[in-house]
C-alpha cells in the first residue's frame, strides 16, 4: 500500500499518524427531569446549614398553602421560615444529580412563594466543578465547593420572589470544556425564622436538565468544520524536490468547486489539524531544517494567519501532532525515536505558542506510533506499535493521566489506521493489511472489545485514507487512487468515490497512516 509521500521519484516521509476525536459521551450527560411526585427525591441530596437546625428541612408541598405548578397538588418540594429557629440565618441546600456540564447545557425550574409574602424569600442556585462532590461546607455561611453562584432570587428582600409560578432558566457558560459537577438550590434567607423578619415558604417544581446539542464529531480533514472528512490532496506544482506545493480541495457534502492553495514545499511532511479552536482543519506543514532545526508553518483558518514555529529537529516524527491538554486546539508536536536497539524513544509537544516543551519518555527503538485519544477525555495519549514475536504486535498505551496498558493486536507488518471506528468517543486501534488483492481493515472497539473486519479496496498501491466521510460520528474506510477518494461507510457499508487529484499526487488523510 502507499504509505510514503512523493512527489515525482523522492520519497520524503514515512507517514506514522493518528485521528483525534474530542467529542466527550458519557451516560452522566444525559437530560433528565424532576417533578417532585415523591420527597425526598432519589439521587438528590439535601443538607440543612441553618444555625441552629430548625424542625424542617424540605419537604413534600403542601397544597392547603399553594397547589404544585404541574401533576398532583402535593408534586412539588418545599422549604420555609421553621428551617431554623428564632431570628437566624437560613441555608438549606438541595444539591441535583451529578453531571457532565459544557457550555450551553441549560437547567429550567419553577419556583414561587406564597401570595401577599410580608416576609420576603430568597433562593440561590450554585454551581460545584468538583464532580460528585456534595460538600456544602457546615454552618449558614458556608458554600463548600458550590463557589459559583449561578442565580440569586431576591437577595434585597423587597419584593421581587415571584408569588405565582415562574419558570428560571440556566444557560452554563464559562467552563472550558466538559466538566463533572452539580447544581445546587440553596434557601438562603438572612433574618429569617419563626420570629426574623424574613423567610416565609417556597416551592420547586418541573426541574429539568438539557445538555446543549452536541458539536459535530471532530473529523479528520474538515476544512469547514461539518464534521465530515473533505476530499484534500497536495501536488508539486514548483518542480524539483524542494519546489512550492498547492493544495487542492472539495468540500464534502457541498457542490463548492474545488479551491487551491499554494502552501509549503516538497520537502516538507503536510497535516491538517485545528490548531486555533475554530472547529476548522487548518492548512500546515512542517519542514526539517539545516542541520538540527525544524519549522511548522500553519495557515490558521481563522483570518487567514500565518503561524509560524520552530519545533523539533531533523530526523523527528512530527505525526503526533494533536490536543495534549483538552483545550480543543492542536498542539505541536514531535516524536524522537531511540538512537540505537532498545533505546528509549520521546514524545515533545507545546500547549502554547512558544512556551515551555513537555516531554514524555515512551515507546523505544523500532516502535511505530499510534496517538489519539483512548479514553475519551478530550487529550492526546501516548500508543506505540511494537513488534511482539510470534508473528504478532503489541500496542502499549500510556494515557495522558498516566494509566498503562497494552493489548496484542494484530501482526508487526500491519498498517495502523486508528479512528474512532465505533462512535464512542474514543479512539479504537486499528489496522490494515494487504490481503489477496484487496485491502483487509480490523479494529478493536471500545465500546464492545469486539474486533470487526472489513474488506474494502483493491490495489496494493492504494493510499489509505480512512475518516469520518458521512459525518455520523464514526471512522469510514477510505482509499485515494489514481485521482479518486473512495469510502465505505462503517454504519452502511454503503461506498462513494469522489474524483480529486492526479497521478503523483498525495492525499493529505494518508497523514493518519503509517
Amino acid at each position: 500500500m502507499a504509505l510514503l509521500k512523493k512527489f515525482s521519484s523522492i520519497s520524503l516521509l514515512t507517514l506514522v499518524g493518528f485521528l483525534f476525536v474530542a467529542g466527550v459521551t458519557e451516560s452522566s450527560a444525559q437530560a433528565f427531569s424532576e417533578d417532585f411526585a415523591v420527597v425526598p427525591v432519589a439521587g438528590w441530596t439535601t443538607q440543612n446549614n441553618s444555625v441552629p437546625v430548625g424542625s424542617t428541612g424540605w419537604f413534600q408541598g403542601n397544597s392547603t398553602v399553594f397547589p404544585a405548578q404541574a401533576g398532583a397538588a402535593t408534586s412539588y418540594i418545599g422549604a420555609n421560615f421553621n428551617n431554623t429557629t428564632g431570628t437566624n440565618t437560613i441555608s438549606n441546600w438541595l444539591i441535583a444529580p451529578n453531571r457532565t456540564m459544557s457550555n450551553g447545557d441549560q437547567y429550567k425550574f419553577w419556583t414561587r412563594t406564597t401570595t401577599a409574602n410580608p416576609f420576603p424569600d430568597r433562593l440561590q442556585v450554585r454551581l460545584s466543578t468538583n464532580g460528585a462532590s456534595t460538600n456544602v461546607g457546615t454552618g449558614s455561611t458556608a458554600v463548600g465547593d458550590f463557589t459559583t453562584l449561578l442565580l440569586d432570587i431576591n437577595p434585597m428582600y423587597d419584593v421581587d420572589y415571584p408569588e405565582v409560578w415562574t419558570e428560571f432558566t440556566i444557560t452554563i457558560s464559562g467552563l472550558a470544556g466538559p466538566t463533572s459537577g452539580r447544581i445546587a438550590f440553596r434557601y438562603f434567607v438572612e433574618g429569617g425564622g419563626p420570629t426574623g423578619d424574613n423567610s416565609n415558604y417556597i416551592g420547586i417544581d418541573t426541574f429539568s436538565y438539557t445538555p446543549s446539542p452536541a458539536p459535530a464529531a471532530d473529523a479528520p480533514v474538515d476544512f469547514n468544520g461539518d464534521g465530515r472528512t473533505d476530499y484534500v490532496v497536495v501536488r508539486n506544482t514548483g518542480g524539483g524536490g524542494a519546489g512550492q506545493v498547492t493544495w487542492f480541495w472539495n468540500l464534502n457534502n457541498s457542490a463548492t468547486p474545488t479551491a487551491a492553495s499554494a502552501w509549503g514545499l516538497a520537502s516538507d511532511s503536510f497535516f491538517s489539524e485545528d490548531f486555533d479552536g475554530d472547529g476548522k482543519d487548518d492548512i500546515a506543514c512542517w519542514r526539517p531544517g539545516a542541520p538540527t532545526v525544524a519549522t511548522f508553518y500553519i495557515l490558521q483558518s481563522n483570518g487567514n494567519v500565518l503561524r509560524q514555529e520552530t519545533f523539533g529537529q531533523t530526523g523527528d516524527d512530527p505525526t503526533v501532532v494533536g490536543d495534549y491538554d483538552g483545550d480543543g486546539k492542536a498542539d505541536l508536536a514531535v516524536y524522537r525515536g531511540g538512537a540505537a536497539a532498545g533505546d528509549p524513544s520521546t514524545w515533545f509537544y507545546r500547549t502554547a505558542p512558544n512556551g515551555p516543551v513537555t516531554y514524555v519518555g515512551w515507546g523505544q527503538n523500532g516502535d511505530f506510533v499510534a496517538p489519539g485519544d483512548y479514553d475519551g477525555d478530550g487529550k492526546a495519549d501516548f500508543v506505540v506499535q511494537r513488534n511482539n514475536g510470534g508473528g504478532q504486535a503489541r500496542f502499549w498505551t500510556r494515557l495522558a493521566t498516566g494509566t498503562v496498558s497494552t493489548t496484542v493486536f494484530g501482526t508487526p507488518t500491519d498498517v495502523i489506521v486508528p479512528g474512532d471506528w465505533d462512535g464512542d468517543g474514543k479512539t479504537d486501534i486499528a489496522t490494515i493489511r494487504a490481503s489477496a488483492g484487496a485491502i483487509q481493515w480490523q479494529y478493536l472497539a471500545s465500546s464492545s472489545s469486539i474486533i470487526n473486519y472489513i474488506v474494502f479496496g483493491a490495489s496494493a498501491t492504494d493510499f489509505p485514507t480512512h475518516g469520518d466521510y458521512d459525518g455520523d460520528g464514526k471512522t469510514d474506510a477510505g482509499v485515494w487512487r489514481a485521482g479518486t477518494f473512495w469510502s465505505r461507510s462503517t454504519a452502511t457499508a454503503a461506498t462513494s468515490g469522489v474524483p480529486l487529484g492526479a497521478s503523483g499526487d498525495f492525499p493529505i488523510a494518508n497523514y493518519n497512516t503509517h
